[in-house]
Formats: structure tokens, sequence, C-alpha cells
């Protein structure tokens, strides 16, 4: 191999390192802008009255606000979404579907601990009739390394992966509108912690800041290493 080409790889080995580790900070930066401005929309949206629920709706954008309505929960089909984790503890978060004035929307009744490590389904006792509803609120995140959506709906209450209004709409024979509310009242049958913004912009800038950090010690180590190499060579 010539002399040249010994050296051209690992430059450009260091250089295609040093880049995607700058990438990968930059990127934490971005997240970081993106959950400040996130946060400032939640305090400004929060700090006014509590609305109704078609109110909330013709709103831009009705996440994070705050509001009070009344529904009759489908109180004979609960869905548990499976895997959820409070104080290292496994356990669900337990939806039903609502029917209000402004159509049926899925509601968080809040987390629940699981019986066992079996998997086994816990007995859930929802209200029924109209009940008042207070939260907030929310848009599902989608899980994409989570590719499994049917469930059986022979039984409740059903387990589920994910929030995925289609399957659900479809599963349930009813229109769900493409939102949940969590709920923020206290109820001693469910743990109610809802945190709109799990990670806070503080880690993504401790993250970018370690990020960075690889970024430079990748490059003085690699540009050491090639001249040392070039040195012996000479």
């Amino acid at each position: 191999m010539p002399q040249r080409s010994q050296f051209l790889i690992p430059w450009l080995l260091t250089a295609l390192s040093v880049a995607a580790m700058c990438g990968l900070g930059f990127w934490q930066l971005e997240r970081m802008v993106e959950k400040q401005q996130r946060l400032a929309s939640i305090a400004q949206k929060q700090s006014n009255e509590s609305l109704s629920l078609i109110d909330a709706l013709s709103q831009k954008d009705p996440r994070d606000i705050s509001i009070n309505f009344v529904g009759t929960p489908d109180s004979t089909r609960p869905l548990l979404l499976d895997n959820q984790i409070h104080e290292q503890q496994v356990g669900f978060d337990v939806f039903a579907p609502v029917s209000t004035n402004a159509g049926w929307i899925l509601v968080n009744y809040g987390w629940i601990a699981a019986p066992d490590l079996q998997r086994t389904i816990p007995e859930v006792n929802l209200p029924n009739g109209n009940k008042e509803f207070e939260g907030v609120i929310t848009v599902p995140g989608s899980n994409p390394l989570i590719t499994e959506t049917n469930v059986n709906f022979s039984q409740f209450p059903a387990l589920i992966q994910q929030v995925a209004f289609a399957s659900l709409n479809q599963s349930l024979n009813i229109k769900l509108l493409p939102y949940v509310v969590e709920l923020t009242s206290p109820d001693s049958a469910f743990v109610r912690d809802y945190k709109p913004v799990v990670m806070p912009p503080e880690k993504h800038l401790g993250y970018a800041v370690q990020w960075f950090g690889l970024a430079i010690a990748a490059a003085a180590i690699g540009g050491f290493a090639i001249s040392k190499k070039g040195r012996i060579h000479e």
C-alpha cells in the first residue's frame, strides 16, 4: 500500500468519528432548545384557567391545556398499557374510552402496580355513568421499536403495547379523537404523576458537552497516533 494511502484511511476514519460525535452533540443541543420551548409553552398554557374540552380542541395546538369536562366512560372496556414503570416498580397505565360532547376520547386514569412478574392482568374497576373529569390534553408518542398493534379484545381489561389510534378504532369499533386526556385530580385507586417533559433541558446540555468532549478526545488521540506512525515510517 502506498505511504499516502496508509495515512489517508486513518485520517478519514478519525474525521468521520469526530463528525459523527459533533453531529450527536448538535442534535442534543437542538433537543435542549425544543424542551425549553415546550416547557415555556406548558407554563403559558397552564397559567390560564381550565377550558372545556370543545374549547380546548378548537385551539391550534391543544396539547398541555388543562381541561374540565363531563363524559361517560366505557367502563366495560378498559385498556392496560404494558410495561409502565413507577418508582422502579412495573405496572400498567389504565385507559378507557369516554363519550363526550366532542366525541370519543381516550382517558388515562393513571398507573396501577402489576400483581406479579408473570404478566397477570389485574382487575380494574372503573366508575359508571356520567362523570366529571379534570386533566391535561396530550398526544401519545409512538415507539418505532414496537410493532405489535394487534390486541386480543375478546376479554377486558385488554393489554396494549402502545396507544395506536387506528388499531384501537378498528378493534373498539369507535372513532377516537387523536388525543389522550391525562387525569390530574387525586384518586386513591391510581397513581397520577403526569410529567409532560421527562428529560429536562439540562440533561440534553450535559449529553451535548459529553459528545463534544469525546469528539475533541478522538481528534487528539487520532491525530497523535497518526503523527506518531508517520514519524516511525520516516
